[in-house]
């Protein structure tokens, strides 16, 4: 039976010592030798060349009788016949072959090699020599192989065993490799990594297929100088285990790298969206929208640096926080992206809101004329509850807007000339478009009595001149100069809607004297209420400023435009 030693797995045979190669056996008077010729280390479907020695070697003048010269291979090796030489002492001829059933050779004398009994005839130190090739199996298993080797001696005793202990090794003739994966411990979302696979032996041909997971990265990568490169772009965030796997070319192995990690990033934006401004106690929402939208985390909203609120949790690239607030105060509003998975923190740019104290209502309310004559300026007066920081009010007659008067704040009274045209009833509206702190209001409709003039009355024109010191407590000059001088009748001075004093006309002039006791601008007007031959007239407003017993104020307008 021919040994056979099974290698423990691929390339684990080259890591120790070949078997031997050689062995012989010595009877005494006969030295038995076989060896392999060359390598012993074969590849499946190589030749190995067996070679059989027989020596006669002990000088005692007898001579040897060698019946037969046997080789016995490892089993299924294949007898290569045209191989197979015999050599005695020096001859080639003097043989005949027979192959055997376990697929060897057994040599034996022809003719004229022997004196007695037959066979090969040898004296010392005369050999008899037996080669043969073999073609290993192309399936033959890894591992090593005995053979075995037999000389029958006539008359003495016989050499030779099987197995004889030589051997051959049947190597896998493909090598094993080795792939060592480089990869970054960190990457971002976007920006290339550099993937890296080296193969030893670093002349192993093939491609690399890089993996994230179980999942191709490209296409293989061809193998230069042992080393195979991949510029690859992550776009999930999150951590990423990587192999490379060496796809190999004949003659080498297929390697899988070790995992690498790559822990991938991103980063993030975050904005803020806040209203401008807001009510003490109103409910303002605080919006943070997150850059990607998948970004996972949560929100820190914070109130002049400090938290406000708990943390909100990210949903679809938003969060949100609604609260109001006490006080009217301006504030800087931010928001603090946490994020989780990969996601990195983020922080928006400051939002800036003003909060306001709520806004009054008011209230606007149309007082004069209750009557009016073609042709004849009159004054429309609205007053507006309670007395506004400013404002305008914008009069209305029967729907058309004929004029803006600004509001006054001492008095919240807003006074606008009018001259109706057409006989009849005319309905007017004021509209307070409001203020800072002061919401708009509209009055309902007030009527007003239009008729034509009396055609014998002469028509007058009414001016109005202020002097003296614009103070509280200071008095002030009103004089009304009618015209023309001749007029008789009486002048009605009236600060808004007030009535501050009436005055006989004499030689077309009317004084009255007044001191203010509230600071603001007042609005001063003169109506002339003509006698039985003089038409009535009113001037135009005259606006003053009413401050503090520091100087004067400003007069504005000193003169009525209508007579």
């Amino acid at each position: 039976m021919i040994a056979l030693i099974l290698g423990a797995g691929v390339g684990t045979a080259a890591a120790a010592p070949p078997p031997p190669s050689s062995n012989s056996q010595d009877t005494g008077r006969l030295l038995l030798t076989k060896e392999v010729v060359g390598s012993n280390v074969v590849n499946p479907g190589d030749i190995v060349t067996y070679k059989t020695t027989v020596r006669k070697h002990n000088d005692d003048q007898v001579r040897l009788s060698i019946a037969h010269l046997r080789d016995m291979p490892p089993a299924g090796f294949e007898l290569i016949r045209s191989s197979v030489k015999v050599t005695y002492t020096t001859w080639t001829d003097k043989h005949n072959i027979a192959y055997n059933s376990d697929g060897g050779v057994t040599a034996t004398c022809k003719d004229r090699c022997t004196f007695l009994v037959g066979g090969f005839d040898l004296e010392n130190n005369e050999t008899l020599t037996l080669e043969a090739s073999y073609r290993v199996p192309a399936n033959a298993q890894f591992g090593d192989y005995d053979s075995g080797a037999f000389a029958e001696v006539r008359v003495w005793d016989d050499a030779g065993s099987n197995p004889f202990g030589v051997w051959v090794r049947v190597e896998d003739p493909t090598v094993n490799t080795t792939t060592t994966l480089d990869a970054p411990a960190a990457a971002k979302t976007g920006e290339p990594a550099t993937l890296t696979a080296t193969l030893d032996p670093s002349n192993a041909d093939g491609r690399v297929q890089f993996k994230d997971g179980g999942a191709d990265i490209g296409s293989p990568v061809d193998v230069v100088g042992g080393v195979a490169t991949l510029s690859h772009t992550f776009d999930t965030v999150g951590a990423h285990e990587i192999t490379a796997n060496f796809l190999a070319d004949s003659g080498f192995y297929d390697s899988t790298s070790a995992p690498a990690t790559v822990d991938v990033t991103a980063d993030t934006s975050t904005a803020l969206q806040v209203p401008a401004t807001a009510l003490v106690g109103e409910d303002v929402t605080a919006t943070a929208s997150i850059t990607p939208d998948t970004a996972t985390g949560r929100v820190q909203f914070k109130v002049d640096g400090e938290n406000y609120g708990q943390p909100v949790a990210v949903v679809d690239g938003a969060a949100s926080l609604t609260r109001s607030f006490p006080e009217a105060l301006s504030h800087s509003i931010t928001a603090e992206f946490a994020g989780t998975g990969g996601y990195l923190n983020s922080v928006s740019s400051p939002a800036e809101i003003t909060v306001n104290d709520p806004d009054w209502g008011t209230t606007t309310t149309v007082v004069e004329p209750v009557t009016a004559v073609t042709g004849t300026p009159v004054n429309l007066s609205a007053t507006v509850l309670p007395i506004p920081s400013g404002g305008d009010v914008r009069f209305l007659v029967d729907g058309v807007e004929v004029g803006t008067a600004p509001v006054g704040t001492a008095d919240g009274v807003a006074v606008l000339p009018h001259t109706f045209e057409v006989a009849g009833t005319a309905n007017v509206v004021a509209e307070f478009t409001g203020t800072a702190g002061f919401e708009p209001s509209a009055s309902a409709g007030f009527t007003v009595t239009v008729t034509d003039p009396e055609p014998a009355r002469t028509e007058t024109r009414t001016l109005l001149e202020v002097s003296g010191k614009t103070a509280v407590g200071q008095q002030v000059t009103f004089t009304a100069t009618v015209d023309p001088g001749t007029a008789d009748g009486t002048v009605e001075f009236r600060s808004g809607t007030t009535v501050l004093g009436t005055a006989e006309v004499v030689d077309g002039v009317a004084t009255l004297t007044h001191s203010f006791d509230v600071v603001g601008t007042h609005a001063v007007t003169a109506s002339f209420v003509g006698g039985p031959d003089f038409a009535d007239s009113v001037s135009g407003p005259t606006v003053l400023t009413v401050g503090e017993d520091s100087g004067p104020g400003p007069l504005g307008s000193l003169e009525g435009l209508f007579g």
